[in-house]
């Protein structure tokens, strides 16, 4: 007998979600925010934070986890729900920010 993990037929996600804990820092045009990173992968994050912001938002992250120090890219809130929000990470190098780019 197969089991399947009815989650998994609907997961939509390309990559795998690697599971982190640790505070980030965001921002969209108006104003700066901290939250929870609770996940990500290479293409987008799940950011626990008392502010929901709206689906559609554009902000910029500021990743602790990347090898890079200082590395921010910008992304899109997907969905949102009572935790916090999914944010999808820009794909296309031009719409990245590198530190440089907040000097």
């Amino acid at each position: 007998m197969t089991v399947i993990n009815a989650a998994a037929l609907f997961e939509k996600r390309r990559n795998r979600r690697i599971p982190y804990s640790r505070y980030v820092f965001f921002a969209t045009r108006r104003q700066f925010f901290e939250g929870e990173l609770k996940d990500y992968s290479k293409y987008g994050l799940f950011i626990k934070s008392p502010v929901l912001l709206p689906v559609g938002e554009i902000i910029t992250v500021a990743l602790p986890y990347s090898e890079t120090e200082k590395e921010k890219r910008k992304g899109t809130v997907v969905w949102r729900n009572i935790e916090g929000f999914g944010v999808e990470l820009f794909r296309d190098p031009a719409k990245r920010m590198a530190r440089k780019d907040f000097l």
